[in-house]
């Protein structure tokens, strides 16, 4: 792949895939590096820090910018007490082997070492830890044999997460992380300003106190602004239901825990043959063997989805129980967890869009999932979920009031060539193919006892497939909005984009062999937030960057200059590039 910087005027040699950046594009504003940034109080300067003394800041210096009349703290003794307890029950599966492999013996020394190596490390962890939080920056110094300095500038702020699980909780401390939005989520455990754990009572004053430097961003906030940027104040936009937890079943958390617990039963046979061996278990399966094939297998599988169900629902109220989305200025702040308690703070200024997640076995119930587009945060999955699997109506309610508008969460998307419908069913019946082909050969080894499987399965295969095609024609579509690019598309793992073009730091325009000859492409609209990418699938070539130019004005003028049109054709092949 080749690109060209519209910067430079660079233009891409001839090739399957193209790329062209909008012109001049401020990274740092696109990495949440100068959003409402001030100066450092003090300084006098009037300008934004530069890269290195972002760097010192974020990642830690040699440079030695205590105050000497801020007194540096410790973490809470308790912490001796909860960091053995967690790293302990971690380690449970390994003893509980342990023990059962050596459940004849006399001698634990195994266990003894062990456990005093984590007592120890609590320790040693305890007695190199401590902070300070001054008028201008606040310092972690942590390590025993290999010492660390993280300093963070405390106009670079950008959020203050905690989080608890149930050992915290009971001994009433909590876990404290401070984020720049600076790439937070790629950073190592070192350079993490992170303070595991300090008293309960010491969280809401510490986040107050490093969150009100705001203030200096417009000195005409009055004392009720202020308070917004609290963590006591804020309006509630989303909160859980136990009504939500019948969309758990219909994903892949319970069969995860299923697995898992499957794996620790098996590993201790004694424990696997009694629970096979209980009454309902044992008439289950012989009542299920008399069916006969293929209904064996169908009712085995709906005998284990409704288990994986069960232990779903479990693991969804434990993970989201007491969910609540909260907007506070311009901050929103997710908090979740029964177990382990969750507040995560999201600065608005660093989100780019919304991308609502609909698969289709959630999609059949009315459900979905809204995740952020934002920079510095975990690229994929659910790192900072905004709302966990809920009714769509709620899904679309959050989005429209985070986007700020409902048309590019609700409205209908443009359809796409049928040469791009067409694939959706080519590509959608591959899978079926495959399918057959192994129910065929399971015939040709096991003989006229399998003549059931080719009856029943090789249709209900088809029918699936045709009807994920079926689904995958109707999600595909994009639309385009002054300000605003909504794409969609999938079925299995379905999901409709909605990304503010000031985002777009780039485009790309790839074809592959099969998309060259059905005259459709892929353009994907590349970003620092989120995926790092998303793509209009399969739009007709023609119009592949007439988009681009739609949305980011001038983005196309590096391949506009004089000549015939030959030459034209040669620099942007296939790729619906015209001149007047």
């Amino acid at each position: 792949m080749t690109s060209g910087s519209g910067g430079s005027g660079a233009v891409s040699a001839p090739d399957e895939t193209s790329g062209v950046g909008p012109g001049p594009v401020n990274d740092d504003d696109e990495l949440g590096l100068t959003d409402g940034a001030a100066d450092t109080p003090g300084d006098g300067s009037g300008s934004e820090p530069s890269a290195p003394e972002a760097e010192q800041a974020e990642a830690g210096s040699a440079t030695d910018e205590s105050d000497p009349e801020a007194p540096w703290e410790r973490l809470s003794w308790r912490m001796l007490l909860v960091d053995p307890l967690g790293s302990l029950t971690r380690l449970a599966p390994l003893f509980l082997i342990s023990l059962w492999l050596g459940s004849n013996r006399s001698n634990y020394w195994f266990e003894v070492v062990v456990i005093s190596l984590v007592v120890l490390a609590g320790v040693l962890r305890w007695l190199s830890t401590s902070y300070q939080v001054g008028r201008t920056h606040i310092i972690l110094k942590k390590g025993f044999f290999s010492r660390q300095v993280v300093t963070v500038a405390r106009n670079r702020i950008r959020s203050v997460d905690t989080e608890s699980d149930l050992f915290h909780r009971v001994l009433r401390v909590s876990i404290v992380e401070v984020g720049t939005g600076r790439s937070d989520a790629g950073k190592s455990d070192a350079e993490r300003f992170r303070l595991n754990a300090i008293d309960t009572a010491l969280v809401e004053p510490l986040r107050d106190e490093l969150l009100k430097h705001r203030r200096a961003l417009d000195p005409t906030l009055d004392r009720d602004d202020e308070e917004q940027w609290g963590s006591r104040y804020g309006e509630d936009i989303a909160r859980w239901r136990v009504t939500w937890s019948r969309f758990a079943p219909f994903s892949f958390i319970g069969f995860g825990v299923l697995f898992s617990l499957w794996l620790i039963t098996w590993q201790m046979g004694d424990m696997h043959s009694r629970i096979m061996d209980l009454p309902l278990v044992e008439g289950t399966v012989a009542w299920l063997d008399s069916l006969g094939q293929p209904f064996t297998v169908v009712g085995k599988g709906i005998a284990i989805w409704l288990v994986a169900g069960v232990l779903a629902i479990i693991t969804y109220a434990i993970r989201y129980g007491k969910y609540a989305l909260t907007e506070r200025g311009s901050v929103l702040y997710v908090q979740n967890g029964i177990l382990r308690r969750k507040h995560i703070a999201l600065d608005k200024a660093r989100l780019r869009g919304v991308e609502i997640r609909q698969p289709v076995y959630l999609r059949l119930l009315g459900g979905a999932r809204l995740e952020p587009v934002m920079t510095g945060t975990k690229k994929g999955a659910a790192a900072s979920t905004l709302l966990p699997q809920a009714p769509i109506k709620d899904v679309r309610r959050v989005a429209t009031r985070i986007v700020g508008a409902e048309t590019p969460v609700t409205m209908r998307l443009r359809r796409h060539p049928w040469k791009a419908y067409r694939r959706r069913v080519t590509r959608g019946l591959m899978p079926f193919w495959i399918v057959a082909g192994i129910i065929v050969l399971v015939r040709i080894d096991s003989g006229p006892s399998a003549d059931v499987w080719v009856r029943w399965g090789i249709p209900a295969a088809l029918v699936f497939f045709l009807f994920l095609s079926a689904d995958r024609m109707r999600m595909l579509g994009h639309a385009l909005l002054p300000d605003m690019l909504v794409t969609s598309h999938g079925s299995w793992s379905a999901k409709r984009t909605v990304l503010e073009s000031d985002g777009i730091i780039a485009w790309s325009v790839s074809q592959s062999v099969f998309q060259r000859t059905a005259g459709v492409a892929t353009v994907t609209a590349a970003t620092p937030a989120g995926a790092g990418g998303y793509s209009v699938m399969d739009l007709d070539a023609d119009e592949a960057w007439s988009m681009a130019e739609a949305l980011t004005p001038g983005i196309t003028d590096v391949w506009q200059f004089t000549g015939d049109a030959e030459s034209v054709r040669k620099s942007s092949p296939t790729l619906g590039v015209r001149t007047s």
